[in-house]
């Protein structure tokens, strides 16, 4: 990828992204609106960014930041709670209407879907492992515990939830899905 746009132009450009895709969604989304929106020329645009999904991603780190370290609140259950609802925060804001659009784009368009796992999905996995690692260390989990199937729960019970409506995402749901779904997940033996 050619050098990024200077830091203030591509914050003006990382936002005009995330309006354009709750506006009218990624598919109708073009990169000519996003440099309009953004007052930015379209040869600033496709130099910092060849494809669109590049620029969508780029604009959802600069949004989401990148690896986040999870909190520790000294329990298994506390940091599983804190994570959820974080998750469902996020899931309940206009970013999340965005996240959503963006998955359901994601299941037409192989780039973006392989841009959006490496983005999203695999820069959050080391989160997930550090839940787990705290965990055995403090003893609440067996040894050789991993977190391979709590990450991929995690996001299907939210996106679930979010996608058919089912109910809000609030404590309750977090309650219910930690204490009945994921430590039951992650107690299991490996």
């Amino acid at each position: 990828m050619s050098p990024a746009p200077k830091p203030g132009r591509r914050e003006a450009i990382c936002e005009a992204v995330f309006e354009l895709l709750g506006e009218v969604g990624y598919d109708r989304m073009s990169m000519d609106a996003v440099a309009a929106r953004a007052r930015a020329s379209k040869a600033t645009i496709y130099r910092g960014w060849p494809t669109k999904p590049d620029l969508v991603m780029d604009a959802f780190e600069h949004r989401f930041g990148g690896p986040f370290e999870p909190q520790d609140t000294g329990t298994l259950r506390g940091d599983l709670m804190a994570l959820l609802t974080a998750a469902c925060h996020v899931a309940n804001s206009p970013d999340g209407d965005v996240m959503t659009g963006l998955m359901t784009a994601a299941t037409r368009n192989p780039e973006l879907a392989e841009t959006f796992r490496r983005c999203v999905y695999e820069a959050k996995q080391s989160a997930y492992d550090t839940i787990v690692r705290r965990a055995v260390e403090r003893g609440e989990l067996p040894e050789g515990a991993t977190s391979d199937l709590l990450h991929e729960i995690l996001h299907a019970m939210v996106l679930n939830r979010t996608m058919w409506h089912e109910g809000p995402l609030d404590e309750s749901f977090a309650t219910r899905v930690v204490d009945r779904v994921l430590l039951p997940v992650l107690r299991q033996p490996a």
